[in-house]
């Protein structure tokens, strides 16, 4: 998806009332935003064509941190930026390139990965111990998926057993299984994108998957569509148009986000994906039909656009608090197969609770003491989850942060 800076006036005729502000615009001064990230306590924004902005304080302000990437006539042709535990990767026209100092500096890890204006990594993912790297252009022309286990050191084929005809568009991980959303349809793949197996029955483009309590949901060619059986049937989901030329989806806080372009902008279900309505509160009407993807971030759910960067915060629930509270400290807030717990020195044995939007218990572990603990996702379904730290004798304690499964 790319953005717009002109708006056709006849557009604006069409486009839908905002509603009372539901998105938070930073002002961060900030445009053509077409990918984000987070790592350490900073966002890093890309920024076409100046490159890749840092923030320190929320987005309020930014910093370029663009040392060792490639330069053309003043510009930095940067498409994307990722997160690898504590190393970035920002894909651009020229390749790929990593930074292990919170971008102070950048050094190539592109290897003999195709880099051109067509085809360059567009999009990245974290998913067990691999990076992925989803690329522009057709399989045959060097796009697809090229994954890494050693921080780009060495890069491998991601596309296995899909057509040199492919473009792929993006990745999701529900539970153990990938799913992969392309011109030709939908991918699964059982060991972390080694071989991938098309989906029956879904044989026309797919731009986005995203899991919506036990439904999976769709952005595709003939428009939104659900699941309630893994993928076996779809059905129609109301309140959005059927026909999409593009497309972002994101499942965050219980509910599925979309950004449909050159429609209408965004529209949230809370339904797991059965119904939509229009959720462009707060968002300016030329940033309406310029929104570029999505990215969550503990407790905020960020969109870009050509004007300025949006936030929504994820809903509360209420969590039982006594005084004095432990201290832990959990990373990365947005996991795919896991997060560490880190529990402070002087604290007796403790229980880590997970609690989904719906103030359920999803997750006990038990036992832990002091020190670094990794909490594995087993069966948590894709959402935010709210972590309390409970006494051995099962007293509640209080409320430690929020963390995201993706």
């Amino acid at each position: 998806m790319r953005l717009l800076p002109i708006v056709p006036l006849a557009l604006l005729v069409f486009l839908p009332l905002v509603s009372p502000a539901q998105w938070t615009a930073l002002a961060s001064g900030q445009q053509q935003t077409r990918s984000m990230t987070s790592e350490g306590g900073a966002l890093y924004a890309v920024t076409y064509p100046t490159g890749v902005k840092k923030s320190t304080n929320g987005g309020s302000s930014w910093t370029a941190v663009n040392t060792g990437l490639p330069q053309n006539g003043g510009n930095y042709f940067v498409e994307s930026v990722g997160r690898k535990g504590t190393s970035l990767f920002a894909g651009t026209q020229s390749g790929i390139h990593r930074s292990d100092n919170g971008g102070s500096s950048w050094t190539s890890v592109n290897g003999s990965l195709t880099a051109s204006n067509q085809v360059y990594a567009n999009k990245f993912f974290s998913f067990g111990n691999d990076l992925f790297a989803v690329f522009t252009g057709t399989v045959s022309q060097g796009g697809g998926i090229w994954k890494t286990d050693n921080l780009g050191g060495t890069w491998n084929v991601g596309h296995s057993g899909m057509g040199s005809n492919t473009i792929v568009y993006h990745l999701t991980q529900v539970g153990g299984l990938l799913y992969a959303a392309t011109n030709t349809g939908i991918y699964t793949s059982v060991n972390n994108g080694l071989n991938w197996t098309a989906m029956p029955g879904v044989n026309y483009t797919v731009f986005g998957v995203a899991a919506a309590g036990s439904n999976l949901v769709m952005v595709s060619t003939f428009g939104v569509r659900y699941s309630t059986n893994n993928g076996g049937t779809w059905n129609d989901a109301t309140g959005t148009p059927t026909s999409l030329a593009d497309g972002e989806i994101i499942g965050y806080d219980g509910k599925v986000y979309l950004i449909l372009p050159n429609q209408t902008g965004i529209y949230r279900s809370i339904d797991n994906g059965v119904t939509f309505a229009a959720y462009n509160g707060g968002v300016s009407v030329i940033d309406l039909v310029s929104l570029e993807e999505f990215f969550a971030d503990g407790s905020l759910l960020y969109v870009g656009s050509f004007t300025d960067i949006y936030s929504v915060a994820g809903s509360t629930v209420a969590v039982e608090e006594a005084s004095p509270a432990p201290s832990a400290y959990l990373y990365p807030t947005v996991f795919e197969s896991g997060f560490t717990a880190v529990m402070p020195e002087g604290r007796s044995l403790v229980s880590l609770v997970l609690f989904d939007a719906q103030g359920r218990e999803a997750l006990r572990v038990d036992g832990l003491g002091a020190g670094e603990h990794r909490i594995e996702r087993g069966g948590l379904k894709a959402g935010t989850y709210r972590c309390v730290v409970e006494g051995a004798d099962g007293s509640r304690k209080g409320r430690v942060g929020t963390v995201i499964a993706r």
